[in-house]
């Protein structure tokens, strides 16, 4: 059943949609990917550029160790789901209380091979991608659940460790979660309106929420515009003013009407730049 609807959701409305960035036909757009995209998120980025008018050529950017070369090579930058963060890329910024408690609860992060390949690589290309005085401030960026989390937590924002053990709920693997746009003066609202969506979630993990309230004046560029679980889970981080969005859910395994808006928005803006950057 599972399997199912996994395969369900690659199904698309195949009608054109009219881009507002023309390409020529001979050109493509080059997605980085910071890990190897999985098959529904390439299957449904090309699906997406289709309807666009545009070709997409996705290439995996995480094995050059360079990000400042990897970032050249792109047009935007995709971070995909995947495996714990380790906490020491946030601790120093968090208070003692946090740090101690984090500390003693190591067990509740599932630390793996692929997340020590990942972590320093994507900490430093967000990071990089932050600072404004960088040649690649305008370049993308689409972070998903993992991806979010990496966009957080380079911000200085802290994770729960695990969301059945912190917030009393099941862990949101293999479920759909209806996730509701808080702020209406938000890229999530442009992309989405008013109206509530449903999002496919794989995760046991999430900003912590609670810390972010508590803390909002750490964070001034930083939006948290949208949640779920009633508010408990947070499902989309934005930075202000820059080409940046992080969705806690799987627009890749999501329903169409929840999949093309994100992914409209990001060849959209991935367009823009390509044919600009020989202007910035």
């Amino acid at each position: 059943m599972k399997i199912f609807l996994l395969l369900a959701t690659i199904l698309f409305t195949t009608s054109f949609v009219q881009a507002s960035c023309k390409l020529p036909t001979s050109e493509k757009i080059v997605i980085g990917c910071t890990y190897k995209c999985d098959f529904f998120t390439r299957s449904r980025l090309k699906a997406a550029a289709a309807r666009l008018g545009y070709r997409v050529k996705i290439i995996n950017i995480g094995l050059n160790k360079d990000v400042s070369e990897s970032l050249a090579m792109v047009d935007s930058v995709l971070i995909p789901g995947g495996a714990d963060i380790h906490p020491k890329f946030y601790l120093k910024n968090v208070t003692d209380e946090l740090r101690n408690y984090t500390e003693n609860n190591m067990h509740l992060v599932k630390l793996t091979e692929e997340g020590k390949k990942r972590d320093l690589f994507e900490f430093t290309l967000v990071k990089l991608l932050l600072n404004f005085e960088s040649q690649y401030k305008k370049l993308p960026l689409l972070g998903i659940c993992r991806g979010m989390q990496m966009m957080s937590v380079a911000k200085g924002l802290p994770l729960y460790l695990d969301i059945k053990t912190e917030l009393g709920i099941p862990n949101r693997e293999y479920k759909f979660d209806r996730v509701n746009i808080t702020e209406p003066e938000s890229l999530m609202s442009s992309l989405y309106g008013n109206k509530k969506i449903l999002g496919f979630q794989m995760h046991h993990q999430g900003i912590r929420v609670d810390y972010f309230e508590a803390h909002r004046n750490e964070f001034s560029n930083v939006k948290v515009s949208a949640f779920s679980n009633d508010g408990k889970i947070a499902e989309a981080i934005e930075y202000t003013g820059m080409t940046a969005l992080g969705v806690q859910y799987h627009p890749e395994k999501s329903l169409p009407g929840t999949t093309f808006p994100v992914f409209k928005w990001f060849l959209t803006k991935a367009c823009e730049y390509k044919t600009s950057k020989d202007h910035l």
